[in-house]
Parts: structure tokens; sequence; C-alpha cells
């Protein structure tokens, strides 16, 4: 190729045909292949060193070259941000380019723990990575001592990925560590608190004078009833005693009592179902008393 494509991935077409005509052989026009270029990146310009949290000095840094290791150990306390800025270059161009992937491990040397942050580049694809030791202690449990910085690189078009161990780091934590708080699992299967509804309050209810009052009216028709029958002198000689007349009369007294147990104290369906049954005596007598009277009025 006359020209060398940037890395990325490319759809290739090829297109075949004869020379001659030949019935054997068919050819293929417009065929599409994926053709992916590599290339090799190059780590450069990488600083390491720590700054204050506040930013009121400046910050300390120390150049190192891949593959070299960092022979002075980085020394950041909890007050302090641990830096490292690198660029990326494409080797083959030697322009500043980015990856898909760009860690920073950090591990303990003492006990294997490893933590891992990433890289971010910046609007002139400078990678930088900046942590704050006080602030991401939890993430180290509160662990001194010193830690393996490495650079982790790559992409699916690089031709030479790497992991880079770039400099021992000693790490101080404050001395004050906060008591762990209970894991997922303990909150999981601990007491929940009470969960505690709140109901309607019921609606105040007036004095019991004014409610006897209402039940004095409610009587004062029957009493008026019967001061009136007393006064006109109610002839009840000629009352039949049949049972027809009886079974009436107790049939409607013991509707009217039911009406009263239903206000109290029954729903409307054992009300129905006992109205049912009062009610169908009460209608046969009732009728049949009826039928009495005026046969007796024809007679008369």
């Amino acid at each position: 190729m006359e020209t060398k494509p940037e890395r990325g991935l490319y759809k290739l077409s090829v297109s075949a045909a004869l020379a001659k005509p030949d019935p054997r052989l068919v050819g293929n026009v417009g065929a599409s292949l994926t053709v992916k270029v590599m290339c090799a990146v190059s780590v450069e310009n990488v600083e390491v060193g720590t700054v204050d949290a506040d930013q009121t000095t400046q910050a300390k840094l120390a150049k190192v070259s891949y593959p070299n290791k960092l022979t002075v150990p980085v020394e950041a306390d909890s007050l302090q941000k641990l830096i490292m800025k690198f660029a990326l270059k494409d080797k083959s161009t030697g322009k500043l380019m980015t990856v898909h992937q760009a860690f920073v491990k950090l591990q303990n040397l003492a006990t294997d723990q490893e933590i891992i942050f990433v890289a971010e580049p910046d609007s002139a694809k400078v990678y930088k990575f900046d942590i704050d030791v006080g602030s991401k202690a939890s993430e180290f449990g509160y662990l001194s001592g010193v830690y393996s910085m490495e650079l982790i690189v790559g992409d699916a078009v690089l031709s030479n990925s790497f992991s880079w161990k770039v400099a021992d780091v000693t790490l101080r934590f404050s001395d004050t560590v906060p008591a762990p708080g209970p894991t997922k699992d303990q909150y999981l299967y601990a007491p929940k608190p009470e969960i505690k509804h709140l109901f309607r309050e019921p609606e105040r209810r007036p004095p019991a004078i004014v409610s006897n009052f209402f039940t004095g009216l409610v009587l004062v028709p029957v009493i008026l009833l019967f001061v009136l029958w007393a006064k006109l002198g109610v002839n009840i000689s000629n009352f039949p005693l049949s049972v027809s007349a009886i079974g009436f009369h107790v049939g409607l007294g013991g509707i009217f009592v039911l009406f009263g147990v239903f206000w109290l104290q029954l729903n409307m369906f054992q009300t129905i179902k006992y109205l049912l049954g009062i009610g169908i005596v009460t209608f046969l007598c009732g009728n049949k008393l009826l039928a009495k009277i005026a046969s007796d009025r024809k007679q008369h």
C-alpha cells in the first residue's frame, strides 16, 4: 500500500473477476472484509509525585521513563494527593492518542491487596491520575504501608499493550480509624424499625345529654299516642283474640324490634334474613285479619 491508514477498524471491499470467461469459476464483486489496523504505543512525559490536598503548595513531581522504575519511593500522607501524569503516542505517526483502558493499580506489598483506579484523559489527550489519600482511606482499609504503583494500558488496536510498574508509594493514613459499620448482610438480617401506622382519629362525639335529648324526642310520639288514647277512651274490648290478630300485631311489633336490633348490632344481610321470616308471617296473619274484619262488617 502506498499510504498506511491510521489505527482502527476498516471495511475493505474486494472484487474478483475472471480475465477469461470460464463456466467452472464464478467471480465475486464487492465482497466486504473487516480489517484491523494495529499500532504500537509509547508512553511519554511520565511524572509521579504528590501535592497538598488543599493545593496551597506546588506539586512535587519526579519524571520516569518507560520501562524503568522510579528509584526513590514516593511518600504521601492523608493530607496530600497522589498524582501521576502521562501521555500516550502512536509510534508510527507520533500523534497523541487515547485508549480504551488506562488503569493505575496500587498493590500493598505486604498483603497483596489491590486497588485499581481509572486514569482519564483531558481535552489535550494527556492522562492524569490523582487521588486524595485521606478521602480514599476506606478503600485501602486504612492500611498504611508500601504500595506498588502499576500502569496498565490496553486497547483492541494496540499491538503492544503493557503493564508497567512505575514506582513504589508509601502511604500513611490517619491513626484515627472509624469503627466499622455493619455490612450489607448484617443490614439484611438485622431487626427492622417498627412501622407505626397512623389511623384516622375517631371524630369527637357529642355529650351524652344530646343523645338522651334526641332519644326522648323519638319517644315523644309514642307517649303522645298513649296519652291521646287515654283521653279518647279507646275501647279495646272488641279486640279479636284470634290467631291471625295476635300473629299480625306480634309480627308488626317484631319488625319494629328487629329494626332496633339492626341499628344496634346486626348488618343488612342478617336483618333481611330475619325480616323475611317475620314479614311472611305478618303478611299472612294481616291478610286473614283484614278478611275477617271485612266479613264481620258485611254481616252487620
